[in-house]
């Protein structure tokens, strides 16, 4: 098949390489038509990722259709529209029992080193971890179903409404997921924080309410004219650093939540504030299948829009220069696709 290969950090290039088969009856064989490029992968191209370790075929965020399927396969057929949730617990722990399965200490992760993923051509499923888009939701919408549930997954969690008021620190790709899925719910205000004017335009475009550039702006300032002098209810954290953990601190008004979503290491956080203001500060690890088709139900109702959201693509032959384009980013970028 034809796929995207990582050899070793910084190498990647197009290969024909084997293509995935099915090997039990519940399997279901996808044909990849449109798949994302994650922050995770350009880890995975540095070496720097703990499970996706060249050489590999990554991947893990597209659509495609059903090409064939295990012979105890009840809900698909052969040329069903479809993306697949690309995780999937050891279904007998406790935490995969309560339905927590991404929190599954064995889970399987696709694009990892032992699943092959989809910057191949076809990717092998469970049928448990299939979705069906529904029908009017694109191959290139469905490519971005994925990012966007991790969003929704921390929306869902903390139950944003039409009386909570939100920031969002970091507006790449989840930062941005977080504001879509959020819109959904029909919150009273979102305010959208960044260092990249592109980043905080993307930001207002999709809707929110006001958009405040760490560089420039009084962040503090303008979130407390806003609140009346409390600070936002909830605070999203889509990027990770120390600046962004107090200002997140900061912001939030006393009693309120940090949703930490970025992937942080020893990074220092104010204790201080958020001892004195019994802030609540949870982490948010992926999503489950709910978040999936809370997603897929807002694009097909209307509810959330991606207009914009795929800002450079490339077919797989180009799949190096792909990887360097997310890298590198010599030009801004929502996200960065690949076709077959």
């Amino acid at each position: 098949m034809r796929a995207g290969f990582i050899e070793k950090p910084e190498v990647a290039y197009f290969k024909e390489t084997e293509e995935p088969q099915i090997n039990n009856p519940t399997d279901v064989k996808i044909k990849v038509k449109v798949t994302g490029i994650c922050g995770s992968e350009v880890h995975a191209y540095h070496g720097k990722h703990a499970w996706r370790v060249p050489p590999l075929v990554s991947g893990h965020e597209f659509a495609g259709e059903v090409c064939e399927v295990g012979s105890a396969v009840t809900k698909f057929k052969v040329g069903d529209r479809v993306t697949a949730e690309p995780q999937y617990g050891c279904g007998h722990c406790e935490l995969c029992k309560a339905g927590k399965y991404n929190l599954c200490q064995d889970k399987k992760i696709l694009g990892a080193y032992y699943w092959s993923g989809s910057f191949g051509e076809y990717i092998v499923a469970p049928e448990g971890c299939v979705i069906p888009l529904g029908e009017n939701v694109s191959f290139d919408q469905g490519a971005l179903i994925e990012p966007l549930a991790v969003g929704m997954h921390a929306v869902r969690e903390h139950k944003v409404n039409e009386d909570s008021v939100i920031a969002i620190i970091g507006c790449g790709t989840i930062g941005l997921g977080v504001l879509l899925s959020a819109k959904r719910f029909n919150p009273k205000k979102i305010i959208a924080i960044d260092v990249v004017d592109f980043n905080l335009e993307k930001a207002k475009e999709m809707g929110a309410d006001l958009v405040l550039n760490s560089m420039k702006d009084p962040v503090l300032d303008r979130v407390l004219e806003e609140t009346d002098g409390y600070g936002v209810d909830m605070t999203f954290l889509a990027f990770g650093n120390a600046p962004c953990v107090q200002q997140a601190a900061e912001i939030t008004k006393r009693g309120g939540i940090i949703s930490e979503i970025a992937i942080m290491a020893n990074v220092q956080a104010p204790f201080d504030l958020i001892q004195i203001k019994e802030l609540k500060l949870c982490g948010s690890n992926m999503y489950t299948a709910d978040d999936f088709k809370e997603v897929i139900d807002g694009i097909n109702e209307g509810d959330i829009k991606l207009d914009g959201f795929i800002t450079k693509r490339f077919p797989v032959e180009e799949f190096h220069d792909a990887m360097e384009w997310a890298d590198k980013r010599p030009e801004p970028v929502v996200k960065v696709v690949v076709d077959f």
